[in-house]
């Protein structure tokens, strides 16, 4: 089987070859890019498919893709700056944003009738990631301002630039589409967690206004683009973690675009994912009865708090896809690495029973001090104890 047809299968609750081993290592490969730490085998990889195909995994893609859902302004002025030196030539993609060659900082600028917000990003090589270092939302006095920002918010869907990227990864696996994120991820990225957080105990109305007005551009997304033939797995790019999606606000502030999205996906027989970081145990209720088909990265103890044999069952569905098992504890031992690495993979596959559910994945992320034979050791593991009987 392709990787596409493994995955499209898994999805299905179709029969596979084997489980399809599907890492998550864009911050693993742009830290090492970065820092010219490239191990000798993948030193001609310029993007993390490269590595991914060295690998052997079945790809399933979800940060290139995103720059195929745009947002636009009905009003206000937008505008961004890119500034900073990498000494990188080629751009820049990170989970969040797209640099251009040799710029590591993004300034952003929104003018309203209510005043200007601002928010910054930055990249660091030594991390490999990019940070909101600046939210646009600094104090409550900016509520007129953020409000009339996400009310002039639209979402387009470039489908050239999503079909480029489904060229690119072609059988050896799928790409998600960017269906943008619940309400409260979106308030997360307005105000930042701990913001947010306080201004939806302070302000619960206003807050849940801002709410709707994000449901409601979301899903107006998704019924315009639900229908083209190469959008099969739609991903809400959240990071779901009961620190700060504790069940009340879930319910509140997810539940009902999770389930609307939901309805609207499972209608053409197309599925829907959430990603997800750290500890899901009380959430994955509220998941499965939203209808979501999956979380993308559970995550075991001790960082996470769900077995990944638990997870079906916590979700109150057979059907529902586990993905996740590889964590960061694992991913970074350094003695005895293969024998600890085969025993850990067989125990997760002899956990899971029926395995026509599962993706073994990163839970969350790669860490970049993962080295890259202990993913090679996954890798191999994961085919040896993944076939299906």
């Amino acid at each position: 089987m392709t990787g596409r047809e493994r995955i499209l299968a898994v999805f299905r609750g179709e029969k596979v070859d084997f489980v399809p081993f599907s890492p998550n290592i864009y911050q693993w490969f742009y830290y090492h890019l970065a820092n010219r730490k490239l191990p000798a085998e993948i030193a001609h990889a310029r993007h993390p498919f490269d590595a991914l195909r060295h690998l052997g995994a079945d790809i399933l893609a979800r940060w290139d893709t995103q720059l195929a859902t745009r947002e636009i302004y009905t009003a206000g002025e937008f505008s961004e700056f890119y500034s900073g030196e990498t000494g990188e030539d080629e751009p820049l993609i990170t989970s969040f944003n797209c640099y251009p060659p040799r710029k590591n900082k993004c300034a952003r600028k929104f003018v309203s009738p209510y005043g200007t917000l601002t928010q910054t990003w930055a990249y660091t090589k030594e991390a490999g990631a990019d940070f909101e270092l600046e939210f646009w939302w600094k104090s409550w006095d900016e509520y007129p301002a953020v409000r009339f920002m996400l009310e002039c918010l639209e979402y387009t869907f470039d489908a050239a630039e999503f079909h480029r990227w489904v060229e690119r990864v072609g059988a050896d696996g799928m790409v998600m589409v960017h269906l943008t994120e619940s309400p409260l991820k979106r308030l997360h990225w307005l105000a930042g967690p701990e913001n947010a957080s306080l201004f939806i105990m302070d302000h619960p109305a206003e807050m849940q206004a801002l709410a709707r007005i994000h449901e409601r551009k979301a899903l107006t997304l998704l019924e315009d683009i639900v229908d083209n033939l190469e959008t099969e797995i739609f991903i809400s790019l959240d990071n779901l973690d009961s620190v700060f999606y504790p069940p009340y606000f879930y319910k509140d502030y997810c539940q009902s675009f999770f389930s609307q999205a939901a309805e609207i996906i499972h209608r053409r027989g197309k599925f829907f994912v959430v990603h997800a970081c750290g500890h899901n145990r009380v959430l994955l209720p509220l998941v499965g009865k939203s209808g979501v088909d999956c979380l993308e990265g559970i995550t075991p103890p001790p960082l996470g708090d769900v077995e990944l044999n638990e997870a079906r069952k916590l979700a109150g569905s057979e059907n529902f896809v586990v993905n996740g098992g590889m964590d960061a504890p694992h991913q970074e031992i350094t003695e005895d690495t293969e024998a600890r690495l085969h025993e850990y993979t067989r125990r997760q596959m002899e956990s899971m029973g029926d395995k026509r559910h599962f993706i073994f994945a990163s839970s969350c992320n790669t860490s970049y001090l993962t080295p890259w034979e202990n993913l090679v050791c996954f890798r191999d593991a994961a085919r040896e104890y993944g076939g299906l009987d």
